[in-house]
């Protein structure tokens, strides 16, 4: 609706597309260079990116902003997820990484279609950009939350 309303509906929406796939394997270039030593803190304040584009489209900026918001996003959840998938294959004991490759699998693919129906439900009671804003904002209180956590500066590179 945002993208139909306030920017060129499917160009601008393929755009965004493209400028997260762009970011993706961005991240995934930075990580062959860089190597960080706090792989779950890492993990957890990169994938934060995310927040960028909803706030970015919240707040109605102009399309190269939603653009940079959005490839800054994909460079952040590239590198969170090679520094996950480092931190598991590093920490987790080889006859246990499969049954924790499940749980992560699992715990992945119910929190997906949650965050979408209590979205959905939340479209109806408020206007798009104040669900887009609430979305950014829980995005960065889980990572706050998570942050929160001993054991997420534990997990280092061995």
């Amino acid at each position: 609706m945002i993208a139909a309303e306030h920017y060129s509906g499917a160009r601008s929406w393929g755009l965004v597309q493209g400028a997260f796939a762009f970011g993706l394997l961005a991240g995934t270039v930075v990580c062959l260079r860089w190597r960080p030593y706090r792989l779950l803190a890492v993990a957890v304040l990169t994938g934060a990116g995310l927040c960028l584009p909803p706030a970015a489209l919240g707040f109605g900026l102009a399309l190269p902003w939603v653009l940079l918001a959005t490839v800054l996003a994909g460079i952040g959840l590239g590198v969170a997820i090679v520094a996950w998938n480092t931190a598991l294959q590093q920490h987790v004991p080889q006859e246990e990484l499969g049954r924790m490759s499940s749980f992560n699998g699992v715990g992945e693919r119910i929190a997906i279609p949650l965050g979408y129906l209590v979205t959905a439900l939340a479209a109806r009671a408020w206007a798009d950009r104040a669900v887009l804003l609430v979305c950014a904002g829980a995005i960065v209180a889980t990572t706050a939350l998570n942050l929160c956590v001993r054991d997420v500066y534990r997990v280092n590179r061995t």
